[in-house]
């Protein structure tokens, strides 16, 4: 673990996709691309401002200001305006297992998540 050229900077190194729930006749979502790309999460810097890095590495087809990130291996969604560091609790499996886990750019959705929004790697 390591943030570039400052040794002291702490980053997570994770696997990124996303859900696709703009067609709303669409039954079937898969996390895409299907082969993940990795992204490098800072562990000091809010996820707030690490969100549009992920947007562009996905191209993802949501609007920037509609998405969140949520974990795959417990549907945890994390809080943007909070460091990863300040989510230790809810990454808890997550950094530890030696599993690949992916991070997932899903569209936020207002109260209990839909049925799209479960279907987890």
């Amino acid at each position: 673990r390591g943030g570039g050229d400052d040794p002291g900077v702490l980053a997570a190194l994770k696997q990124v996709q996303f859900l696709d729930d703009t067609d709303p006749f669409n039954s079937t979502n898969f996390p895409e691309p299907t082969r993940p790309p990795l992204y490098t999460f800072r562990e000091d810097i809010a996820l707030v401002t690490q969100l549009a890095g992920v947007h562009r590495l996905l191209r993802a087809p949501h609007k920037l200001d509609d998405c969140t990130l949520q974990l795959s291996h417990n549907g945890t969604y994390l809080d943007l305006e909070s460091t990863l560091a300040e989510q230790r609790d809810e990454l808890e499996g997550f950094q530890e297992d030696k599993v690949d886990r992916e991070v997932l750019f899903t569209p936020s959705h207002k109260g209990p998540p839909d049925e799209i929004s479960r279907q987890q790697v």
